[in-house]
């Protein structure tokens, strides 16, 4: 492709997600193909500099900028409302989880968004309840659009998605990952000095640990006690994350080693409890059968988790990964080429999950289609994508100067 094509598709994609503010000045972002937290699976460049750029803008757009009120520095799930109620009030979805692993997708890219991840690091530490069974949990949030209100429980909506979190030991997880990210993207350290963040993020390890069963793993929460493969993978990625920051930051080397045991324990849990030698494939969970392939999440999905999600402690498991990816993917040939998840969902870590096994072609085959979807001019990113997505498209993009200077979004006033 020309260099005049590549600009030409570089300011389709700005025009596209509606950007035109004030241009930031063109940076030189750092070289280097370290993924996103510590994995086994390698990073790639699949996802053009085009693609790459317009992903990280749309991460700018899901920022909340609301000076001077509760939902400042909040990241939204996606663009589109996620409810309406009766009087026609729009209300967006806030997942820490999902906001957490867009963001250390993005840093890896432009980490100048540290300032960003820092903004909403603090506001997640401000919205963690500081005692009960609650004490370092962050249920999502729901804002309005305008970013006047924000609730636990907006008006007209299902109970159940009231006081919701969809895991805590995962979202716990994601918010470590987290803080390691933005530590080795430039974040200042004293942020998460702070005496409030420390305490925060002690009182969240502390809550973690008390998820960590005989076996290993961890129940998702308190009052659902299921051993998920998917979330287990996460936890110790994040207990890894975790210490390094007591290491490094706090300086306590006993309490880092605490950590890093209960990682170990938990990837122990995995493949003592999990892995099935016949079928060669891991159990979804610890109240689960033999997987089923012809479900496509959890069951083939989760297949995916123990290659993506942290070093391999030994190459029988890397190589019992990756055919057990191997084999979930071969009943589902199709999945590149279209949405195979009922729900209509992307799962871009499929596409992360074929290159680190070698399946190249297909993570390339799903990088076009989703480049033909989100980057759509009339609805560009649109729902079912989400806010997560961009941890494993950004994998799958190398990092390097952007194609023309970012426009970075303004502050919003009230109002």
């Amino acid at each position: 492709m020309s260099r005049a094509a590549r600009t030409a598709i570089r300011r389709g994609a700005l025009a596209l997600l509606g950007l035109g503010i004030a241009l930031a000045p063109l940076q030189a972002r750092p070289q280097g193909m370290q993924a996103p937290f510590d994995s086994t699976c390698p990073t790639g460049s699949l996802v053009d500099p085009a693609f790459r750029d317009a992903a990280v803008l749309m991460m700018r757009r899901l920022v909340v900028r609301a000076p001077g009120q509760t939902s400042d520095g909040a990241i939204r799930r996606t663009l589109s409302p996620a409810h309406v109620d009766a009087s026609g009030r729009a209300w967006h979805h806030i997942a820490a989880y999902e906001a957490n692993l867009g963001l250390i997708g993005a840093l890896r890219i432009d980490p100048t968004l540290r300032e960003e991840a820092g903004r909403w690091l603090r506001w997640q530490v401000r919205h963690l309840p500081v005692e009960g069974s609650d004490r370092g949990v962050l249920f999502d949030r729901w804002i309005s659009a305008d970013g006047r209100e924000m609730t636990l429980c907006p008006p007209d909506i299902d109970p159940r998605h009231c006081r919701q979190i969809d895991a805590t030991d995962s979202t716990i997880a994601s918010m470590f990952l987290l803080a390691q990210a933005y530590l080795r993207h430039g974040g200042n350290a004293d942020l998460l000095r702070d005496a409030a963040m420390q305490k925060a993020f002690d009182r969240a390890a502390a809550t973690l640990a008390t998820l960590q069963q005989p076996s290993g793993l961890t129940i998702a929460k308190l009052d659902h006690r299921v051993g998920y493969l998917m979330d287990a993978a996460e936890v110790a990625a994040g207990w890894r994350a975790l210490a390094e920051i007591q290491q490094g930051v706090w300086a306590q080397p006993a309490v880092a080693q605490l950590s890093r045991e209960r990682e170990q324990r938990v990837r122990r849990g995995i493949e003592q409890a999990l892995w099935q030698p016949r079928p060669g494939l891991w159990k979804v969970s610890d109240s689960d059968g033999a997987p089923d392939l012809q479900r496509w999440y959890p069951d083939a999905m989760a297949q995916a988790w123990p290659l993506l999600w942290g070093p391999a402690s030994s190459a029988q498991t890397l190589q019992r990964s990756r055919a057990a990816w191997s084999q979930a993917a071969a009943r589902w040939p199709d999945w590149p080429r279209r949405n195979v998840d009922p729900a209509g969902f992307w799962w871009p870590a499929a596409a992360v999950a074929a290159h680190c096994s070698g399946d190249t072609r297909s993570a390339v085959d799903w990088v076009a289609r989703a480049r033909a979807a989100w980057l759509r001019p009339d609805r560009p990113f649109a729902w079912p994508f989400q806010v997560s997505d961009l941890l494993w498209l950004l994998w799958l993009a190398e990092p390097g100067p952007p194609q023309a200077p970012l426009p970075e979004p303004a502050p919003r006033a009230p109002g």
